[in-house]
Parts: C-alpha cells; sequence; structure tokens
C-alpha cells in the first residue's frame, strides 16, 4: 500500500519541498502515481518560489491535478491538497483554474508582464491571442522586452472599449421580500451536488458582489465557518 506524504508542520515549504525531491528522486513503481504528482508539484514549487505569482504553466499543471484527480495518489480530497501541498485556499485555486479555461495561457503570460487586472482584461480579450496584443493592425509580442508596449496598448484599448452598461435598478421591492429570495437561493446552492471550476469561479464573482452591495449599506460580512 502507497504511503501517504505526511502533512507538512511547522517546517512549512522546506519539509514539502523535501519530500518532494525524495518522490522526484527514487525508482518509480509499475502502480505508482505518486510519483508523477511528485513531478508535477515539484515543478509548481519551482515556480512559486521563483516567480511567486501563478503562471500560464502552474495553471495547467494545476489544472492537470485537478483534472486527472492526481491528489487522491496522497490519500487527500481537492480541498486539504489545495491547502497543504499547494499552500493556497482551493477558492484560489479553482479561480486560476477558471481562468486558464475561460481565457488561455495568453491571460497569465500578459498578467505577469504587465499586472493587468482580471476586468481589464475582460475589457480587451478580443484583441489578445497567444501570438500577442492586437492594436491598429499590429501584433505584439507577449515577451517581457515589449513590457512597456504591451502595457501602452492595453491602456489604449481600455480607452477604446465601450464602458459596461450598468444595469438598471429595478422597481422597488419591500427588504423584507428582496431578503426571502437571497435565502431562497441559499437553500437552492446547497442542493447542488458539485460544481466545476468555471462555476465556482462564477459563484465567486457574483457574491463578492453581493458582498460589495452590502457593504455599500454598513453591512458587516463575516464568516460563519
Amino acid at each position: 500500500m502507497q504511503k501517504a506524504l505526511p502533512v507538512p508542520g511547522t517546517g512549512g515549504r522546506r519539509n514539502r519541498l523535501n519530500e518532494l525531491e525524495k518522490l522526484e528522486t527514487r525508482e518509480p513503481g509499475p502502480n505508482d502515481p505518486s510519483f508523477h504528482l511528485g513531478q508535477w508539484l515539484g515543478r509548481r514549487e519551482a515556480f512559486s518560489l521563483i516567480a511567486g505569482r501563478c503562471s500560464a504553466a502552474e495553471a495547467e499543471i494545476m489544472r492537470h491535478i485537478h483534472d486527472e484527480k492526481l491528489y487522491q495518489a496522497f490519500d487527500s480530497d481537492w480541498e486539504h491538497f489545495c491547502r497543504t501541498y499547494l499552500n493556497a485556499p482551493r477558492r484560489s485555486v479553482d479561480r486560476e483554474i477558471g481562468y486558464l479555461r475561460k481565457y488561455g495561457p495568453a491571460f497569465f503570460t500578459l498578467r505577469q508582464i504587465t499586472h493587468v487586472t482580471i476586468k481589464e482584461y475582460q475589457s480587451i480579450a478580443a484583441h489578445v491571442g497567444e501570438d500577442g496584443v492586437k492594436l491598429d493592425g499590429a501584433v505584439i509580442a507577449l515577451h517581457a522586452q515589449n513590457r512597456d508596449q504591451l502595457a501602452a496598448a492595453i491602456e489604449k484599448l481600455l480607452e477604446c472599449a465601450e464602458p459596461a452598461p450598468s444595469d438598471p435598478c429595478p422597481d422597488s421591492v419591500p427588504f423584507e421580500a428582496w431578503l426571502k429570495r437571497c435565502r431562497g437561493i441559499t437553500r437552492q446552492l446547497r442542493c447542488f451536488s458539485s460544481l466545476d471550476a468555471e462555476q465556482r469561479l462564477a459563484l465567486t464573482d457574483a457574491v463578492a458582489e453581493i458582498r460589495s452591495a452590502a457593504a455599500g449599506h454598513g453591512a458587516v460580512i463575516w464568516d460563519r465557518r
């Protein structure tokens, strides 16, 4: 029976790297999925230590681990695996995987080079491809040496982008009716058996909008868990 990795304690990242090095250097058995997972994790740790921010390659690694359920080799569910071995909340990992599925590697590359936000990227996504940012018939390659050109192109595209239409306020409804609707949605949400990464991402955005609107009325938002 395969031996699961010990949960890291006070040793933190160094302990995880030591365990991953053991996985990468030992000879794999014929039915040894943890060796493959160790390789993927080892690469992710290197990316994190060097770049300090999720790259396209790193997001692809996390997507692969999630979709192939490689985390089960450590007798772990996805949430525990993210927290313990990826050193990140599952929500953050799911969000990055969702961005990869929706926008592809170009988003991560451009974000690393220019620090473009997700909201800004959504406004200019139609002008971005794997070959670069398209502006005035030219294509600016997604290379670090083009940082200034890319930043200027993004700024110009954002200026030209049509502002998203604001939703008109609905007809006046008593607060008690709105509160009842919110609680009804909460009950319905609990009935879902599971959500995929993109659905979790969309739900996270919706909840963030609700929190922001509530904060505008002075409501204190806190986590009951």
